[in-house]
């Protein structure tokens, strides 16, 4: 009999550090410009906290997500995931590591000839050791988690853009990871709509907190209050506000 989320997630621990920070970039080169002495971004978001970085298109925030997730290497310093250097995983050991992490895509990422439920359910089919039945369960729980079931049938371009981004969060919340990287996650949302996303965004199954990091260039007044702490990007450095 399978045991649930066995062999997958044990591949997914076998990389990291017990007890290492979920996030740490360490002395990022965000402006191209390697050999400028202040160049130097250095962050970390410590466990179940809200970590947002904002700064304006030409800042290097953008990068930020990316970096993360392993899908682009700084041309300086490094990112460090569970105190793994995720840029320097091979390819199938960070496929493995990702199930740990839940990423929100500038945009949607959306797959257009599937259904928001269907697009939703791509990480338990494919990154799981999930049954059928289980897959279905789960989808169903975040469909009515983010408040999609009158239109979970639909296809993206069916959708309006708002619930097309609580797919997506549907979707990155899946398999339920320690660590979410949302990019530009309210661009296009009310502030009531960017409330609630984050708001489920903050939340294991069990409801713990959620440790998540979130980039844009700016924030919802109406959000802030739900973020632990706001950094600004600018001159490649991380510049503490007001949450």
């Amino acid at each position: 009999m399978n045991e649930p989320r066995s062999s997958l997630l044990i591949q997914a621990y076998a990389f990291g550090v017990e007890g290492a920070a979920p996030l740490v970039f360490e002395a990022l080169d965000l402006r191209d410009q390697p050999d400028h002495p202040a160049n130097r971004f250095t962050l970390g978001v410590e466990p179940g906290t809200v970590v947002a970085a904002i700064g304006d298109e030409d800042s290097g925030v953008g990068d930020l997500g990316r970096y993360a997730m392993g899908l682009a290497r700084p041309l300086k310093g490094r990112a460090l995931v569970f105190g793994a250097a995720i840029g320097d995983l091979p390819y199938y050991d960070l496929l493995a590591f990702r199930r740990r992490l839940g990423y929100l895509q500038l945009g949607d990422g959306l797959l257009q000839n599937l259904s928001l439920k269907d697009n939703i359910a791509l990480p338990l089919r494919y990154a799981s050791d999930h049954r059928l039945s289980e897959v279905e369960g789960r989808v169903a729980q975040l469909v009515e988690a983010v408040h999609l079931g009158a239109v979970a049938h639909l296809r993206p371009a069916q959708s309006n853009e708002e619930d097309r981004r609580r797919a997506a969060l549907a979707r990155a919340l899946a398999l339920d990871p320690e660590l979410l990287v949302l990019e530009a996650p309210f661009d296009g949302l009310t502030g009531r709509a960017a409330i609630d996303i984050l708001e489920h965004a903050a939340r294991r199954l069990d409801g713990a907190p959620r440790t998540v990091f979130l980039t844009a260039q700016d924030l919802h007044t109406s959000v802030r209050r739900l973020i632990t702490r706001v950094v600004r990007v600018q001159d490649g450095l991380a510049q503490d506000e007001p949450s």
